[in-house]
């Protein structure tokens, strides 16, 4: 994960970053279809998630998913077990569907909502650019900066070294639930 150098301060070793999961909530799943033009007028097989402000192909064989705020986002068939619903059952039109509660333990932080900011995630083979706090969303107090967590001798710390996210200031409550423990040092 690279972020902006307006919040290098999220690496300081003072720090303390909270530990949360996630909340199921309803989302919409649909088949993504390479052909048809969904969020992007005149761009086929292309979605655009406008909490982020980053676009993406859509894959054949993968999905589309519509979040609470209406932002879209592709995915791929190994990340549908993050959803309540089986392969068969998804159709071309968007379906109600929810996500499933996982064992996952994230480390986050609150990025003040007066501070523009840029995570460059690695998913796999796909390096996206998200936007934090971009002008014209509405962020609550501010955006979130979501990592992965790994236990070293007993302590849960923040993984940087892996695929980060942003997640919207104000849907973060209603995706995530804070876990209350100890949490951590940096590690990069």
């Amino acid at each position: 994960m690279q972020i902006s150098d307006s919040v290098q301060w999220i690496f300081s070793p003072q720090l303390r970053w909270g530990c949360f999961r996630n909340r199921p909530y309803r989302a919409m799943i649909q088949l993504a279809e390479p052909g048809r033009i969904y969020n992007v007028p005149g761009q086929p097989g292309v979605v655009y998630n406008t909490l982020e402000d980053s676009y993406a192909q859509v894959s054949p064989g993968g999905y589309i998913i519509t979040g609470l705020l209406g932002e879209m986002w592709p995915i791929g068939p190994e990340s549908l077990g993050k959803y309540d619903i089986l392969p068969e059952q998804i159709q071309a039109e968007p379906q109600p569907v929810m996500t499933r509660p996982l064992p996952d333990l994230y480390a986050g932080i609150l990025i003040p909502k007066e501070t523009a900011f840029d995570v460059t995630a690695h998913y796999g083979e796909k390096t996206t650019v998200l936007h934090g706090n971009r002008p014209g969303i509405a962020h609550g107090c501010g955006d979130w900066v979501l990592v992965t967590t790994e236990e070293v001798n007993g302590t849960v710390r923040p993984r940087f070294a892996g695929n980060g996210r942003i997640i919207n200031g104000i849907l973060f409550p209603k995706i995530y639930r804070p876990v209350v423990m100890q949490i951590m040092k940096k590690t990069k």
